[in-house]
């Protein structure tokens, strides 16, 4: 691992061994029943960095087949990333599912949509395909974050711990690999060291918001329920009434039609 510079490799030692404890920080908390697409996104980080010792180990840093390999890797854990930010939205929802039969059917178009537009736009090359795609995903959680946040503000849907830290993890890290590859694009050959260095430093620092907030959390965590509708009416009854009839309107549309009718 010569090729790699100082900062590089004290990052990723760093790195590497809070993903492990947060891991199992995970499993002895049993996390993993209510965010199980969050478990397999850090399970699959770490099969990352231990595929990508394997690969710049073997073919070295520089070569064109650890790049598009671990570039390759990297578009499975994007996914996985994809994967884990739908699951804490539908936690945010789970209490509201017309709304949330709605939301889930938007992010299932759009961020794929995105991501395939990237994808068609972009050059020949894999690696760089997967780059761009990496991006557009960054965009796209980065997006999807901010609206799910404002749309539960204006309904007054609270987001409990630890699925508000997983999400605010989750949109650091997006928004950081926004910049980050954005500067890498323009200043490709002299920011690549420093765009490692950076990129690992913006993970670490989500690993230590997720791992703060799950340390922290109980370990069954509740799904959030609807308020009973005689306390609710007495504190809100005006957003409750809004909330309620677009719950209703949502789920009388996402009900199958009866065949015989």
């Amino acid at each position: 691992m010569h090729e790699i510079g100082t900062l590089e490799n004290v990052a990723w030692g760093l790195c590497f061994p809070l993903q492990v404890a947060l891991l199992c920080l995970i499993l002895a908390r049993r996390h993993y029943l209510h965010y199980p697409a969050f478990t397999v996104y850090v399970a699959g980080s770490i099969a990352q960095g231990i595929s990508q010792f394997e690969f710049y180990s073997h073919w070295g840093y520089s070569t064109e087949t650890s790049r598009i390999a671990a570039w390759t890797v990297q578009g499975v854990v994007t996914l996985l990333r994809c994967v884990a930010v739908l699951e804490v939205c539908r936690h945010v929802f789970a209490g509201y599912r017309g709304i949330w039969s709605l939301i889930w059917r938007v992010l299932l178009f759009s961020v794929p949509l995105v991501i395939i537009l990237t994808l068609a736009s972009s050059t020949s090359r894999l690696d760089t395909r997967i780059f761009y795609a990496d991006r557009a995903a960054s965009l796209a959680i980065s997006m999807v974050i901010v609206a799910v946040v404002l749309f539960a503000r204006f309904y007054q849907v609270e987001a409990l711990e630890p699925t508000r830290s997983i999400a605010i993890g989750f949109f650091l890290f997006s928004c950081f690999t926004l910049i980050n590859n954005t500067v890498l694009e323009t200043l490709w050959s002299s920011y690549g060291p420093m765009w490692t260095f950076l990129g690992t430093c913006a993970f670490i620092a989500s690993l230590l918001v997720w791992g703060w907030a799950l340390r922290n959390a109980p370990v069954v965590v509740e799904s959030p329920q609807l308020i009973p509708a005689d306390v609710y009416q007495h504190l809100a009854p005006e957003v409750n009434r809004r909330l309620s009839a677009l719950n209703d309107r949502l789920r009388r549309i996402n009900r199958p039609k009866d065949p015989r009718s």
